[in-house]
């Protein structure tokens, strides 16, 4: 059979997020052809896209795979498949892959999925925003999630030092769910338009037809909702803020732009941003009016330049700090003296 080999390796790098790094679960490192799609697995998250005119059931190593198709120059290949091999031929080259027929990824675990229900308008907007507040520490891990609640149609997110809520734009059309901050960071590279409720696991839907299934955490999330209630002065932030933070995000870097942060302080009518790394430091100041207590906090760049492109100001109380926006919230517990 003749394949296009762009259109299947579009195919294979929509679901590659999917691959396990080791072969914990046998075949979660291969791309699983079923039923006109492809798909990978690897226990906390799932995708499949379907892939046209390649009629292939089987499992294939990844990485030899797509590497394979990348390193092809042609734009038309061959597949022909044998009971122990898919072989491949473009120009004068072949390669003949192992193909595993019986798929042995526990795919059942994910469970019958519910009806596709349109998404709210600013679901992914939320999650996004969201993300940057969940903890990494595996000791509290429902604080590694992002709570999406129905009752309140919104995602809330906290690690113990900082607390966001985003609104959903309307009304979550299943029930509330936890969803893993890990998987919820690639989520969200995919433009999802539909969401379906499963048992332990939430599928969402693109309008090309890829399915990305997520493990969901089963617990409670605390009632965050007295934190929200803030109350103190408003301090103008300096209009230099995003630059800084940009020049200061250099000595900032971390494996995961989520791990990454600065130090900030304010008093004595001076705002000071500092970053730390290995290869050095960085440190600013700008003016500000605010003339009490010295208070310092940490706040990764990232999010804190969105916010300041957002809002120019926020309430700063004995303990906190809180940003509110129109659709939004972010609170940073505060160190005040020194």
């Amino acid at each position: 059979m003749k394949i296009n080999k762009q259109e299947l390796l579009d195919a294979l790098s929509i679901v590659r997020p999917g691959l396990a790094n080791k072969e914990m679960i046998a075949q979660s490192t291969s791309f699983a052809f079923l039923n006109g799609r492809v798909v990978t697995y690897n226990d906390e998250i799932s995708i499949s896209h379907p892939v046209q005119n390649l009629d292939i059931e089987g499992a294939v190593k990844a990485n030899e795979l797509y590497e394979l198709l990348n390193k092809i120059k042609k734009d038309e290949i061959d597949f022909e498949m044998t009971e122990s091999e898919i072989r491949i031929k473009a120009g004068r080259s072949k390669a003949g892959l192992t193909l595993k027929q019986e798929v042995t990824l526990p795919l059942e675990e994910i469970g019958e999925q519910g009806k596709w229900k349109k998404l709210p308008d600013q679901f992914q907007e939320a999650l996004k925003f969201t993300s940057f507040s969940c903890s990494n520490d595996m000791s509290m891990p429902v604080l590694t999630c992002i709570h999406v609640d129905k009752k309140t149609s919104c995602a809330i997110s906290s690690d113990n030092f900082r607390l966001t809520y985003h609104n959903l734009g309307g009304t979550l059309p299943i029930n509330s769910f936890l969803i893993p901050a890990s998987s919820v960071k690639e989520l969200i590279k995919y433009l999802i338009t539909h969401i379906a409720e499963g048992q332990g696991w939430v599928h969402f839907k693109t309008k090309e037809d890829t399915i990305f299934s997520c493990r969901i955490f089963e617990d409670t999330y605390p009632d965050t909702s007295k934190m929200f209630n803030v109350q103190g002065n408003e301090i103008h932030l300096p209009k230099s803020m995003e630059a800084i933070l940009e020049r200061a995000q250099v000595f900032a870097r971390a494996e995961h732009f989520l791990d990454e942060q600065v130090l900030i302080k304010l008093g004595d009518k001076k705002f000071t941003i500092r970053s730390e790394g290995v290869t050095g430091w960085f440190e600013e100041t700008a003016n500000t009016k605010y003339s009490g207590e010295e208070i310092e906090f940490y706040a990764n760049p990232v999010f804190l330049k969105d916010i300041c492109s957002k809002v120019q100001s926020c309430i700063l109380s004995k303990s906190s700090m809180k940003f509110v926006g129109k659709d939004w919230e972010h609170i940073i517990a505060l160190k005040i003296g020194k």
